[in-house]
């Protein structure tokens, strides 16, 4: 097995840090899953019921994240890697880059006593009159997860929604969510094809809608070969959710340029998808509850 990766370009390292910052506030543990063309970023929890929370980076273009990318899997049958870490061990090791700007990182599967991966970096420090450039390095043990059991970190990465919608600012939505998570446990949310979307939370005595105007909606539509069908010919649809679970995503999310996309599927899950810079997306999936 082998893997190592360089990114060079200062604002994707920045990214790829509030990447792994995101996923640390929702979790310990940190499933990595190298690919030829792209690497998976987990988080390893809750999936029997239905949530699920991973980042995707492209690993194919040279102007994206990676600068240089080698990889090899376990065989040449199947050529992917999975290995834990810890998700703290893994910002504690990338802090530096939050205050001073550095040249390179790299990541490398090494073996000492141990698997681990090193977390290579170079970077400028001015004190006074002298400039200096220090190389850091940090070696997070993990764990390399046999093939027997990758199936327990499969991901739906091919699933049909309804109706997708594009979402208003995170920094609105996380205020509003911050005020509704503490009046129900559940909230719904409704797009239509009129382009609205709209947060509603009921409890006895009392119903609170939050309606966004003017935002781009469309059908989902699966393409093959030539052809695009569309799924469903709904003018609306809806997902009954965890509040409180909605509201932990916004709080942690810190993402430089993105945009949101709600891909709800009816009465059934609600995926919100973070496109980052063109070569990433996080995916955020939350099954319905108590829809009734």
């Amino acid at each position: 097995m082998k893997f190592r990766a360089v990114m060079s370009d200062y604002s994707h390292i920045r990214e790829f840090l509030n990447i792994i910052s995101t996923l640390s506030r929702m979790h310990k543990n940190l499933i990595i899953n190298v690919q030829p063309t792209k690497v998976i970023l987990q988080v390893d929890a809750e999936a029997y019921d239905g949530q699920y929370l991973w980042c995707e980076i492209n690993t194919t273009n040279r102007e994206g994240f990676f600068s240089e990318y080698v990889m090899d899997g376990i065989d040449a049958t199947y050529n992917q890697i999975y290995m834990t870490a810890t998700a703290t061990s893994f910002v504690r090791a990338l802090s530096f880059v939050k205050t001073n700007a550095v040249d390179y990182v790299k990541l490398k599967l090494i073996k000492t006593h141990m698997p681990c991966l090193s977390v290579e970096m170079s970077g400028s420090i001015s004190n006074l009159q002298d400039v200096i450039t220090p190389k850091i390095q940090h070696s997070l043990p993990v764990t390399i997860v046999p093939r027997s059991e990758w199936d327990q970190y499969e991901l739906p990465l091919a699933m049909d929604y309804d109706l997708s919608i594009i979402m208003p600012s995170a920094k609105s939505l996380r205020a509003l969510l911050d005020k509704k998570k503490n009046l129900a446990p559940t909230l719904v949310l409704y797009a239509t094809m009129n382009d609205e979307l709209s947060l509603v939370v009921e409890t006895e005595v009392v119903t609170v809608a939050s309606h966004y105007r003017n935002l781009k909606c469309v059908p989902a539509v699966r393409t093959g070969g030539d052809q695009t069908e569309q799924l469903t010919n709904l003018s609306e649809a809806s997902c009954r959710v965890d509040t409180k679970k909605l509201a932990a995503l916004f709080e942690t999310i810190n993402f430089c340029e993105m945009v949101m996309t709600a891909n709800i599927r009816h009465e059934q899950a609600l995926n919100i998808r973070f496109d980052i810079q063109q070569h990433a997306f996080v995916n955020f999936i939350l099954p319905a509850t108590n829809f009734e």
